[in-house]
């Protein structure tokens, strides 16, 4: 009876979310046998990419958008798998992850140069492009983003708080089925499940939880120095994020262990600099949208001191 009763209720929130349907305004284009949805933004002689975390998608980023595609051209979509984009054959990783971006770009004629804005894993998903678009990218900006080492690293103590969960798959698509997982985050985002029964969700996560395994020679870390301007916005508060039971030394080891991973990224480019959001924890999109807006219009404003130089 209790199953019945979720599959009625989730069915039921499935119903209601209906409405989002309606609402859209992007549109989809084929990348290789799978289409991904979009939504362009803006006018501009340069386009503006927002790549979301795992497992988001492109509505996360609806107020920075606001702001910034008032000065220029703005791209959010959805990577394969994830809400309305079709998840195709291809493993989620970040090389495929980047060759679908790239192949986005180049068939929806969206002006060069790119600004690359990303949260958390797209601080992962997206060096693969960057590494081969350095000329075409005007600069990046990533808020906390994640370290490709950062669970291989982590000590000991720390391991519990930084590490990763993953049910199986089969358990997952079970708790999407029968509501528990949309009573488990509060019904929060009404159309998560449709990224969960694609299996982008799953996938996503499952790599970003297998990467902590690997070898740092498999971690596809840059071999060379960017030569572009890179700006880390870091959350403050991830000690208490991170661990919001433990006690207040272990969130400043927590803390502390963060920092290190992104002063490290920082350094990715000789152009690095990092901005500490202090008060704000991972999930800082809302909260610091002004903070991230005004560094996104920063780089934007080094196209125009190109030009008169």
């Amino acid at each position: 009876m209790l199953l019945v009763i979720g599959i009625i209720y989730e069915n039921i929130a499935r119903n209601g979310s209906k409405h989002f349907l309606e609402e859209r305004t992007g549109n989809f284009l084929d990348v290789g046998g799978h289409k991904l949805y979009f939504e362009k933004e803006g006018k501009g002689d340069l386009t503006v990419i927002f790549e979301a975390g795992s497992p988001a998608d492109h509505r996360i980023w609806e107020s920075i958008v606001a702001n910034i595609s008032k000065h220029t051209t703005t791209l959010t979509y959805d990577r394969a798998g994830l809400l309305w984009s079709e998840r195709g054959l291809l493993e989620k990783n970040p090389k495929n992850i980047s060759t679908d971006l790239e192949t986005l770009l180049n068939n929806g004629g969206f002006k060069k140069p790119y600004v690359i804005v990303g949260h958390s894993a797209a601080g992962r998903f997206l060096r693969p492009f960057i590494e081969k678009n350095q000329d075409d990218i005007l600069g990046v900006v990533f808020i906390d983003p994640s370290h490709p080492e950062q669970y291989i690293r982590v000590p000991e103590n720390l391991r519990k708080y930084m590490g990763p969960t993953l049910p199986p798959n089969w358990l997952l698509k079970l708790m999407n089925e029968t509501g528990l997982f949309r009573l488990y985050i509060g019904d929060r985002d009404q159309l998560i499940y449709k990224s969960i029964k694609s299996g982008g969700f799953y996938d996503e996560v499952e790599f970003l939880h297998n990467e902590m395994k690997e070898e740092s020679s498999n971690l596809n870390i840059p071999n060379t120095q960017w030569e572009i301007p890179l700006t880390i916005i870091s959350a403050g508060q991830n000690g208490k994020n991170f661990a919001p039971n433990a006690g207040a030394q272990i969130q400043k080891e927590v803390q502390e262990y963060w920092d290190s991973l992104q002063i490290e990224i920082s350094k990715l480019s000789s152009k690095g600099k990092r901005i500490i959001a202090e008060k704000s924890g991972h999930m800082m999109l809302k909260s610091e949208s002004k903070l991230i807006s005004d560094e996104i219009l920063k780089i934007i404003q080094l196209k125009d001191n190109i030009k008169n130089d």
